[in-house]
């Protein structure tokens, strides 16, 4: 295998991968490690899939290894080494420095950095919705749970509590809202729905080091929540501004109800998960009335939101076509919501603390689907700048063209 695709294999180690994403042959990363770093098997699981592609004899990590670091001296190399790696880091996606004094100095500075890509370079990776899943989503969004157990209805009540109290503040009315009150609710919303997330994260992490044993793979399930919630609220403070009362109600919910969640969490972490499905199944609510108000004509909402187009940052998260609007904006953020319900729904069901987390599989997916999608943008610069042979055609054809709508 040329030294060209082995460093594609390379740059997969850039990817963040959950503690318990599984090989094919059913071990762990965290029990396989020995010795190995994440950089190593990132490499060695992509360096499979592209050696059986192509129908060559897959590479062991230690191997994969010692031929990227034959090229490194041809790339260009990020400003630090990462302590974890035997070879320095490669960034294939930085740009030659500008020659200082010349006349395009500041136009290929300009180039080079590019806020957007920095903002999302080092990330959870998000699920990208399919227009299948998004049509699906629209039709289960009133999904309810049924209250069981006295926590489920004591959180249940306390969600109702909460919403219709939410309602009264924000002056949401669910027959014509107006833009009005739905940018003040949605900032509100998502600034506090980032918050539990990183809570459960925080008391498993913690859980783990006290016990002294692995977490299976939740605490990669609860960032990716809070984060997602954050990217929610990044998304819409680009379409609204946050006046002074919308910032101290931002801020007063966080300070009061941190440390609430923070203390049930500490005694009782399936009320916790139960309160955030009823909280989730709010924002289904919220956010599927809000759709189909934009795409009814004559509405407060059609006439100011149906028209806008959905900001880059949104664009770039979800990977949306460059003409997707706001609305088509608004069912993503529905999706990501109606997955966060499911998610807290089950973990609330689970019995124990050291099952295994039922959502492995799914992260390691989208982590397929990014990873592919990471190696086709290589391909398809190298094809631009000229830079083509024929394994990288056959990496195209065999690695991507079977599975173009699994990756979206």
């Amino acid at each position: 295998m040329s030294t060209t695709l082995l460093v594609l294999c390379g740059q997969l180690s850039s990817l963040h991968l959950p503690d318990s994403v599984l090989y094919e042959d059913g071990q762990s990363i965290t029990d396989s490690l020995a010795g190995q770093t994440t950089m190593n098997l990132g490499v060695a699981r992509f360096g499979r899939t592209v050696a059986r592609a192509i129908g060559q004899r897959a590479l062991t990590p230690s191997r994969s290894l010692v031929h990227a670091a034959r090229i490194v001296p041809t790339l260009q190399p990020v400003s630090s080494v990462s302590p974890f790696s035997p070879v320095p880091a490669v960034n294939l996606w930085s740009r030659p420095a500008p020659v200082s004094g010349t006349a395009d100095t500041k136009q290929s500075t300009a180039e080079a950095y590019d806020p957007l890509e920095a903002e999302h370079t080092w990330r959870q990776q998000n699920h990208i919705w399919s227009n299948e899943e998004l049509q699906h989503v629209m039709e289960t969004a009133d999904m309810k749970h049924k209250p069981r157990t006295v926590m489920d209805h004591m959180a249940s009540v306390v969600m109702r509590t909460l919403y219709h109290s939410f309602n009264f503040i924000t002056g949401y009315k669910a027959d014509d809202p107006s833009p009005q009150a739905m940018e003040w609710r949605l900032i509100v919303l998502e600034s506090f729905a980032g918050v539990p997330g990183f809570i459960a994260a925080g008391f498993r992490h913690f859980y783990s080091l006290r016990r002294l044993e692995r977490d299976h793979g939740f605490i990669y399930t609860f960032l990716e929540e809070a984060e997602n919630e954050r990217m929610h609220l990044l998304v819409c403070m680009k379409m609204f501004e946050a006046g002074w009362a919308t910032r101290a109600l931002v801020i007063t919910t966080q300070v009061v109800m941190t440390p609430g969640l923070m203390l049930v969490y500490a005694i009782q972490p399936k009320a916790v998960h139960r309160f955030v499905g009823y909280l989730e199944e709010t924002a289904c609510h919220t956010y599927s009335n809000v759709i189909r108000h934009c795409e009814t004509p004559g509405t407060k909402l059609n006439k100011a939101w149906a028209h806008l187009d959905a900001p880059k940052v949104a664009k770039h998260y979800w990977k949306l076509e460059d003409d997707a609007s706001w609305v088509t904006c608004l069912k993503h953020i529905l999706a990501d919501e109606s997955h966060h319900r499911d998610v807290n729904h089950t973990i609330a069901d689970l019995d124990g603390p050291n099952k295994s987390n039922p959502f492995v599989h799914k992260h390691q997916g989208d982590f397929d689907a990014a990873a592919k999608r990471h190696v086709k943008r290589i391909l398809a610069e190298a094809k631009k700048a000229g830079d083509v042979s024929e394994e990288y055609n056959l990496v195209d054809s065999h690695l991507f063209s079977k599975h173009a709508q699994k990756s979206h």
